[in-house]
């Protein structure tokens, strides 16, 4: 990847900052080409840090990258700002001592120095966060509390979620048309999610996983695959329900999905909903997009999982080829309304469930906005027997 690649001069911000940001993460990871990026996390700044005086001082050390040819600046939606050029990249290195001064030499917690292919995974986590998506990035990966991880542990790990009974550290909860019109929560589908915190504290007690995404990722691969498994058997087909299921494109691409799909009776898979979440689009839209191709072949129904509303306008549902799109709730939401038009599509209102509901003003304002499939502990309580 060329320098002309980098496209001087440009400034993104918001929702487009970060996907153009993962964009330019997997060109540099695909051509192999060394990039220098400086990324200043404003919301790792501690309080006394955040005054108008401190502000003033790092946009001040800030502003030399904004006019250089070659570095790429992006305005991430939470604040951070990224900037990434090419090597030796001496004006990053520059920009990067004057911040400490200007917080007094305060921790790389703060000022991170990365370097492109090398951390790649962490600049993708740090664009994923900045849209809500993954807990917070901090410079170097958290100490796992506990014995060191090695190989015999992961695979003794594996082997434990082979053998887990999953119902208990599944979370379920149903999915239900609402009318405005008055009576009970009519259920459409159950969701079923699997508990990482519950999984981890029964097959691997002591081990932040979470600390972990890579340890995350695998052992939520082998859980999925264990759930599609008990899903697939005779008892469980027996007393069918239509389901909603959260997983990776990886475990839709793999040998246990193809043995689920393989087991499932004729007319099963119009009644599965697959939900895809965000983080896995932005970190690679190519695994995705072949996840979406190859459940849509076969029949599922696709929705976006746990999307924030800010994203829809830069990830349409409907030209992503999806079905549902799984909103959760939060009191800001009523001011972002305007977004929801192109989700809802024309005259679908099926198209959106709004998932967390725990109070009557959300689902008031579902109602007002044209949803009528929700989820949550309030539904929950109004829902037929």
């Amino acid at each position: 990847m060329s320098g002309e690649h980098l496209e001087p001069g440009s400034r993104p911000a918001g929702l487009r900052a970060a996907a153009e940001l993962a964009a330019l993460v997997r060109e540099t990871v695909a051509a192999n080409a060394s990039r220098e990026v400086l990324h200043l996390r404003i919301g790792a700044l501690a309080p006394e840090l955040r005054r108008p005086h401190h502000q003033r001082l790092l946009r001040d050390a800030l502003e030399p990258l904004f006019a250089a040819g070659r570095t790429r600046v992006f305005d991430l939606p939470n604040g951070d700002v990224v900037a990434v050029a090419p090597p030796p990249a001496l004006g990053l290195e520059t920009a990067r001592r004057a911040l400490l001064r200007a917080l007094d030499a305060s921790s790389a917690e703060v000022v991170m120095a990365l370097r492109l292919p090398e951390e790649a995974a962490q600049l993708l986590a740090a664009a994923s966060q900045s849209l809500g998506l993954e807990p917070p990035v901090t410079a170097r990966p958290p100490a796992l509390p506990g014995t060191p991880l090695g190989t015999a542990e992961l695979v003794a790990a594996e082997h434990a979620i082979g053998q887990a009974d999953l119902e208990s550290v599944t979370l379920s909860q149903s999915v239900c048309r609402l009318d405005p019109d008055g009576g009970a929560a009519r259920p459409i589908w159950e969701d079923r999610r699997i508990s990482w915190e519950a999984l981890a504290n029964a097959v691997l007690p002591g081990v932040a996983i979470a600390a972990a995404p890579a340890l995350q990722r695998r052992l939520a691969r082998a859980a999925e695959a264990r759930m599609l498994a008990e899903l697939a058997r005779p008892r469980a087909q027996g007393r069918w329900r239509a389901v909603g299921l959260a997983l990776a494109p990886a475990t839709l691409l793999g040998a246990g999905f193809a043995r689920f799909d393989a087991a499932l009776p004729a007319g099963r898979r119009q009644d599965i909903t697959l939900g895809l979440a965000p983080r896995d689009l932005l970190a690679d839209p190519a695994g995705f997009l072949a996840a979406r191709d190859a459940a849509r072949a076969r029949g599922y129904r696709l929705a976006l999982d746990d999307a924030p509303i800010e994203l829809l306008g830069l990830l349409p549902p409907v030209r992503l080829g999806l079905d549902v799109v799984r909103l959760r709730w939060s009191p800001a939401l009523p001011g972002a309304a305007p977004a929801l038009s192109e989700a809802l599509g024309a005259g679908e209102p099926d198209r959106l469930v709004l998932a967390g509901v725990d109070r009557p003003a959300a689902i008031a304002w579902g109602w007002e906005v044209g949803i009528r499939l929700f989820q949550g502990p309030l539904v929950e309580r109004r829902r037929e027997s």
